[in-house]
């Protein structure tokens, strides 16, 4: 299954508009990208058989990582995974106390 990303709004998983449309509440199918490159310093914690979060201070730096891992990603699942992700923690860097909570298998 990979890693799974939720955004948590006082321990709620929230939805938001997909950026290929519809609604999400979760991200997931990039794993392959992780390890790429020692420049992902948030996402580079990431263990694929482990659980991780992030509070709203790190999200800024995640959507950039996220951003800059857009242009290897396959096109399809893997690509939506990232844009999903972008958009996660573009929203909760805007809300303090918001997690960014990546599930492992």
């Amino acid at each position: 299954m990979g890693v799974v990303v939720t955004l948590e709004i006082n321990g709620r998983v929230i939805s938001l508009p997909d950026p290929s449309g519809g609604e999400f509440n979760a991200a997931g199918d990039f794993d392959r990208l992780l390890p790429v490159s020692p420049d992902l310093v948030l996402l580079g914690r990431i263990d694929p058989y482990g659980n991780v979060k992030f509070g709203s201070s790190d999200m800024a730096a995640i959507h950039d990582e996220a951003e800059g891992l857009v242009g290897l990603a396959r096109e399809g699942p893997e690509r939506r995974g990232l844009l999903r992700l972008q958009v996660l923690a573009a929203y909760g860097s805007r809300i303090p106390g918001s997690v960014l909570r990546f599930l492992g298998d």
